[in-house]
């Protein structure tokens, strides 16, 4: 989830939605009945340089193999290539911000590596596929003059590359355009070569948007929003919401997408108080934030290709009272699935007091970020059931 300020107002389209619907039940069995793991923490040598770690590793992505991290420093628009299996920071990649081969001056909204070590840089202003060497070698800029999106409104075009997705031959992108006012996404299927698309359905995921706070006043304008995660995993896009357990999974190139739901018996489905979406105060604000943090929410999808089967974490903070600088602590859990998104084992996680911290699988443990005295540090679980 996060909180962002504005300065202005960002206005976009809402739209309807719609998608085809398989509801999951858990089987008899429970594998994470006996779960329980140990944790060993290793640190990555930067050698002579440095690891800017000031935004964390959210701007982070993994090759193939899971043996390089990559992890993208907007101060300095350089990528940190960092080897896994020596933990050693292997090079630092430069690119530019202006010009022909630039990525972009201000905010990047998403930087990720791309197999044969391309990069995908997006913001506001561009979008671009760039090689090692710093060369544009495709530009995926979304000019709203020169593409026709069915039922997506002209203000919602200028984040039409959020979250963007690609097929395997570059021809089609999907994305999730949003609507920060409104509180609404949908997802677009793009053709790059016919410059046309048109908004898929995913009406499940509309719980998201009821728990998006406005603030406004004067000078500024505060949004608290809870994130949609958009994933492609083993050759299959899976988009899921913090707010709800469903799920949806469709292929590249395909327009109907499949649904799945869980009913879980150790927490809500999804979030069931509701907030009020606009508010006057940051009194109001916090509280009304709060509300919707004490609540279920859930992280995004991790795959293990050892194993074969999906993870995610659920987790519900703990209130903060009177003290809104207080750390975050939470009640944390974990819910595991088959290959196909059958839901085969749940349980609470008593020791741990927040999730990890931007996971992901690797030789089958589970890898999460942590700074070890401001060193790129790294959580590793191993799972016993």
């Amino acid at each position: 989830m996060k909180k962002f300020l504005f300065p202005t107002l960002i206005a976009a389209l809402a739209f309807s939605c719609g998608g085809e619907n398989e509801s999951v039940e858990a089987n008899s069995g429970n594998i994470l009945e006996n779960f329980s793991y140990s944790i060993d923490t290793v640190v990555v040598d930067p050698g002579e340089e440095i690891i800017n770690l000031s935004r964390g590793v959210r701007a982070s992505s993994l090759d193939e193999t899971k043996t390089y991290f990559y992890l993208f420093d907007e101060a300095t628009t350089q990528i940190n290539k960092i080897n896994l299996d020596e933990l050693v920071l292997e090079e630092q990649i430069p690119f530019e911000k202006e010009g022909p081969n630039g990525i972009g001056a201000n905010f990047i909204a998403t930087s990720r590596y791309l197999p044969g070590e391309e990069f995908l840089f997006s913001s506001f202003q561009s979008t671009g596929i760039f090689n090692k060497q710093g060369q544009k070698v495709l530009d995926l800029t979304l000019k709203p003059e020169e593409f026709v999106v069915e039922g997506l409104g002209e203000d919602a075009q200028f984040n039409i590359t959020n979250s963007i997705r690609l097929s395997p031959d570059r021809k089609i992108a999907y994305s999730l355009p949003n609507d920060f006012m409104e509180g609404t996404t949908q997802l677009a299927k793009i053709d790059l070569e016919a410059k046309s698309g048109k908004v898929l359905p995913i009406p499940a995921l509309d719980i998201v948007g009821e728990y998006r706070i406005l603030l406004q006043s004067d000078q500024s304008m505060s949004i608290y929003f809870e994130e949609i995660s958009f994933q492609e995993i083993g050759g299959k896009f899976y988009i899921s919401g913090a707010t709800t357990n469903s799920i949806y999974r469709f292929e590249p190139g395909q327009d109907s997408l499949q649904l799945f739901e869980f009913d879980f018996s150790l927490v809500p489905n999804q979030k069931e108080i509701p907030i009020q979406r606009k508010v006057s105060s940051m009194e109001e604000f916090q509280a009304e934030m709060e509300k919707a943090r004490t609540q279920i929410g859930f992280e995004k999808l991790l795959y293990d290709e050892q194993t074969e089967r999906f993870y995610r974490f659920g987790r519900i903070y703990e209130p903060k009272g009177d003290d809104p600088e207080a750390p975050s602590k939470a009640e944390v859990f974990l819910f595991a699935f088959d290959n196909n998104l059958n839901l085969i084992g749940e349980t609470a996680l008593p020791e741990l007091d927040k999730t990890p911290s931007s996971p992901f699988f690797k030789d089958g443990k589970l890898w999460s970020y942590v700074n070890v005295d401001d060193e790129l540090g790294f959580a590793v679980m191993d799972f016993k059931f």
